[in-house]
């Protein structure tokens, strides 16, 4: 079973067990941004965004990044590790995080500062022998990965069905 994380919501660092957003039926303010982190298998997770990601929501995304592969080179941040705490057994190191998914099916709205940090884990999950997918639905607006040229850099992949399904 998935270990998922979230926390985004509360404009803390995500616990283990939390999971990000209202839940389906709850009576509540709506919310334009939700994140949650997923643990698939020995070394696959899964960043499930939603809502609009912008500059104000880009430090919370660079701590899930980080949660999951390490923060940013000369990052003054300390080296987190997602290592979630799966539910069968100690913590796993982050570098063994081998396949990293973005799923971005849910997402409204993509700001630059966004693009640079999907970049950066990437290289970042490149330099590590791992690899970052972006998985993108028929909701997903994907015109600034194609007017920066970034959809030639990034591991692209249109889904229509759950894409933590594929990403195991």
């Amino acid at each position: 079973m998935p270990t998922t994380t979230g926390g985004a919501m509360s404009g803390r660092p995500p616990e283990a067990g939390e999971t990000a957003g209202p839940q389906a039926g709850a009576a509540g303010p709506v919310h334009d941004f939700a994140l949650a982190l997923e643990r698939h298998g020995r070394g696959t997770v899964v960043l499930v965004l939603a809502g609009e990601l912008d500059l104000y929501r880009a430090p919370e995304i660079e701590d899930a990044l980080a949660r999951a592969i390490g923060p940013l080179p000369g990052s003054d941040r300390c080296e987190p590790t997602f290592d979630g705490r799966s539910g069968d057994g100690p913590q796993i190191p982050g570098e063994e995080v081998r396949r990293l998914a973005v799923d971005l099916r849910s997402v409204t709205f993509i700001d630059s500062t966004t693009l640079a940090l999907l970049l950066a884990a990437s290289w970042r999950q490149h330099a590590r022998g791992g690899e970052l997918l972006v998985l993108v639905g028929p909701q997903t607006p994907t015109s600034a990965f194609e007017v920066t040229g970034l959809d030639r850099f990034l591991a692209i992949r249109r889904v229509e069905n759950d894409p933590r399904e594929g990403a195991a």
